[in-house]
């Protein structure tokens, strides 16, 4: 009889519930898309109660188009978007709105942190760089500004933690979410006490922090009868998304990195040290598998730029366009692809919503530079592409300085259904790209730190080689030519950005737009 494990993935713009088996075949899945409420251009809330229902409503529909005539299901593994704070009551119910990741409005807060600690200082307890991105300036945001929720709060939830409550009523939180807040000793994997009370944050409002691949507890009888599952089936918490879909990808070897391109992009390397970059371009955290690290690389707007311009500018064009919205991509992707490399000298870069590494800057503004007559909506659609590639590809330097040299990159995400995307990746990279051979390596990992844990495999290693399946048939691999090329481009990109930055255009244009 199979043993199913049934992996709940919420991301940022929708939640997906696969059900695997022992060998990593998804045999039913189910997807529901949310939307977050945009405030204003650097404000974001999120209604939790959209999680909630669309987590219940993809487990239901899973099952429901399952095959199986016996339902052996041997854990629920959890996943989700990290940094993402939610305040709750005693019975684990929103107070508020919470506020999401990419939210920016805790600068005040983050000028504070840098004043008082240092960025050294924070970043060498915590691995993480002084950010509003991460979760301590959004506590310190609420605690000012929102006085009456902080003090009713009993605990501040990721959405991972909030959907695990709601199946077993417990409270706890795992390592690798843990290490998104700023308030965590990655050194040591636990709260780093000191700081946490010499800022002001109760402790008691942060649930306990677990080793990634706990069990949680089991399914109550509550969620159970709304879900259509037997009560007692153990729920695990599997980790952060970005660390799921690294071991979904099998990156756990030497010389492999994740490029994950969904909303935003992500990359990363497991380690078994906690590599430090005294520059802070790189951030450590806590791997999903217990007792390991990640060293990783984060950038807030990718694949939300490419669906910004199908929205806003590609469906105003002609009829045929409109009326192929749901495919409007691939028609986007085959006009990307009569460009030549280069995009004709049309540059992108990806700061649509502050930038985070290498550089680091919450008053960051999306750019096109090198507009000319003679462009057209084709020369910025492959501008994007290779917008995003090169944002990437400066961080996977960087990471070579301290894991050594990157041999594969292993790709995923909804922009990997981009041929185009891919073969501009392997140009940039100069190195091969291989597909997962599942799309959502998030759920995939999830549900292979499950296996582990509940005695399916005797290690991680094992599972990844039993359960993950790459597309070596759609593999792309870079054309020297275009490599060459490419590497005068980013130097471009990488000085276009850096002349805006230093002579504070940035700050005085925010100063401009905040008076309006």
């Amino acid at each position: 009889m199979n043993q199913l494990i049934i992996s709940i993935d919420l991301g940022t713009t929708g939640c997906r519930t696969v059900i695997f088996n022992e060998l990593g075949d998804p045999l039913s899945h189910s997807y529901q898309e949310y939307n977050s409420i945009y405030l204003s251009s650097r404000w974001i809330d999120h209604d939790p109660k959209t999680w909630l229902e669309a987590a219940q409503s993809t487990v239901k529909e899973a099952i429901s188009k399952l095959k199986e005539t016996h339902k052996n299901f041997s854990a629920i593994a959890v996943t989700s978007q990290r940094a993402t704070v939610i305040p709750v009551d005693k019975d684990g119910d929103p107070i508020d709105n919470a506020i999401l990741w990419q939210d920016k409005r805790a600068i005040e807060e983050t000028e504070h942190l840098k004043n008082i600690y240092g960025s050294k200082e924070i970043y060498t307890i915590t691995g993480l760089r002084i950010d509003p991105y991460f979760t301590l300036p959004k506590l310190l945001w609420f605690k000012k500004n929102r006085r009456e929720i902080y003090g009713k709060t009993f605990k501040f939830l990721t959405v991972q933690d909030f959907i695990i409550h709601y199946l077993t009523g417990i409270f706890k939180t795992d390592w690798t979410q843990a290490s998104r807040t700023m308030l965590f000793n990655i050194d040591r994997f636990k709260w780093e006490e000191d700081l946490i009370k010499s800022v002001g944050i109760a402790l008691d409002k942060l649930p306990e922090a677990v080793p990634p691949g706990s069990v949680i507890g089991v399914l109550n009888r509550s969620a159970a009868d709304k879900l259509g599952l037997p009560e007692g089936i153990p729920v695990i918490a599997a980790g952060g998304d970005q660390q799921c879909a690294a071991i979904g990808l099998g990156v756990v070897k030497d010389g492999l990195v994740e490029a994950n391109t969904g909303t935003g992009s992500f990359v990363l390397t497991n380690s078994n040290k906690p590599f430090k970059d005294k520059n802070q371009r790189l951030i450590c955290s806590a791997s999903s598998v217990a007792g390991k690290w990640v060293l990783e690389a984060g950038i807030f707007t990718t694949g939300s730029i490419y669906r910004w311009f199908r929205d806003n500018f590609w469906l105003l064009g002609s009829e045929e366009q409109k009326k192929f919205r749901t495919d409007a991509y691939s028609f986007m992707n085959s006009e990307a692809e009569k460009e030549p490399i280069g995009s004709n000298g049309l540059l992108l870069i990806p700061h649509f919503a502050a930038s985070a590494a290498p550089y680091w800057n919450p008053e960051a503004r999306g750019i096109l530079f090198g507009l000319s007559l003679g462009h057209t909506s084709s020369s910025i659609i492959r501008a994007i592409l290779e917008g995003i590639a090169f944002e990437i590809r400066k961080n996977m330097v960087i990471m070579e300085g301290f894991v050594g040299p990157i041999k594969e990159v292993r790709i995923s995400g909804g922009l990997t259904r981009s041929e185009i995307f891919n073969q501009i990746q392997a140009d940039i990279y100069g190195r091969p790209v291989v597909k997962s051979g599942y799309e959502d390596a998030s759920s995939l990992g999830a549900a292979i730190i499950a296996a582990v844990k509940i005695g399916l495999y005797n290690n991680i290693v094992t599972a990844v080689d039993s359960m993950t399946k790459l597309d070596y048939l759609s593999q792309k691999n870079p054309i020297d030519i275009h490599t060459k090329v490419y590497e005068d481009l980013i130097i471009i990109h990488d000085e276009l950005y850096k002349s805006i930055e230093k002579s504070g255009i940035y700050h005085k244009l925010n100063e401009v737009v905040k008076s309006l």
